[in-house]
């Protein structure tokens, strides 16, 4: 079974990525608040910024790696 979640991805300006999932739904993350996080800490260099790429199911960032559920949530903490 090969699932697909997300369609495609885009690092924008001010660290806000964002998300296009295959049901159509749009997603504007905010990614500045996990930058100080030892784990998102690598996203504050512009070339690791720009190197987001999504296979379906997960946004990767060089080393970093983010899937569709994590992302949901996420976007949950922020309202």
């Amino acid at each position: 079974m090969n699932r697909r979640y997300l369609s495609a991805v885009e690092p924008l300006p001010d660290h806000i990525l964002q998300v296009d999932f295959v049901s159509g739904s749009r997603l504007l993350l905010d990614m500045k608040p996990y930058l100080d996080k030892t784990r998102f800490r690598s996203l504050s260099d512009p070339l690791v910024w720009s190197s987001a790429v999504t296979n379906g199911i997960f946004v990767r960032f060089g080393s970093v790696e983010l899937s569709h559920d994590e992302l949901l949530s996420m976007a949950e903490q922020e309202h």
